[in-house]
């Protein structure tokens, strides 16, 4: 194996383990209902890197923080 096909192979895996993560956030997403989810799997996988690449770009950035019960007193 010679160094262009480790590098080759390098990148292969980050670019499957780069649409992995983003169908999982898309998935895992609440903006979106399931016909939603499933055509921007699609795009991601037939299409894989410049499909990724546009979910990515266009996906909404979700508030992760949760908001601290308010206290009653």
């Amino acid at each position: 194996m010679n160094p262009s096909d480790v590098v080759f192979s390098l990148l292969i895996l980050a670019v499957i383990g780069f649409q992995v993560w983003l169908t999982r956030r898309v998935w895992q997403s609440r903006v979106f209902d399931r016909s939603q989810k499933l055509l921007q799997s699609k795009v991601i996988w037939l299409l894989p890197v410049l499909g990724a690449a546009l979910v990515f770009a266009l996906m909404p950035e979700e508030d992760d923080r949760r908001t601290p019960p308010s206290a009653s007193a």
